[in-house]
């Protein structure tokens, strides 16, 4: 298994695979996703066994917060400890710009995952502002 950052050229190949195991909107267009990465260089990583995707994480730093997205691991590869390195990579990497808080919004079902990542829950409410 390698797991390395991800690149403009990788889109054509993400899509497909967020498609089959999470889903896509409009943030993953490609010129979003392009503005992404240009805007977080190097945060980004995914995980390949035989040329094939089996998980991403995007990582995004906006100078205070640290931010992960887009955990997303092949459904065969679940359970074996992958989503917990890529998590345990995009947190170092943020640690490492000085990343002094990384929240993160996740389904009820996903927080013992989360806890064991390291994450808290805190009395914050999630709330959103969605162009409409």
């Amino acid at each position: 298994m390698i797991i390395r950052p991800i690149t403009i050229e990788d889109h054509s190949k993400l899509i497909p695979f967020w498609k089959t195991n999470y889903f896509v909107n409009e943030m993953d267009s490609y010129e979003r996703f392009k503005l992404f990465l240009k805007k977080n260089p190097g945060l980004s990583i995914l995980a390949e066994a035989s040329g094939q995707i089996v998980g991403s994480a995007l990582g995004s730093f906006d100078g205070r917060r640290g931010y992960l997205q887009k955990l997303v691991v092949e459904k065969k590869y679940r359970k074996q400890g992958l989503g917990q390195r890529l998590v345990s990579e995009i947190i170092k990497k943020l640690k490492s710009l000085d990343a002094l808080y990384i929240p993160i919004n996740v389904e009820q079902e996903y927080v013992s995952f989360y806890s064991r990542c390291g994450f808290k829950k805190t009395t914050q409410v999630s709330m959103s502002l969605s162009k409409k």
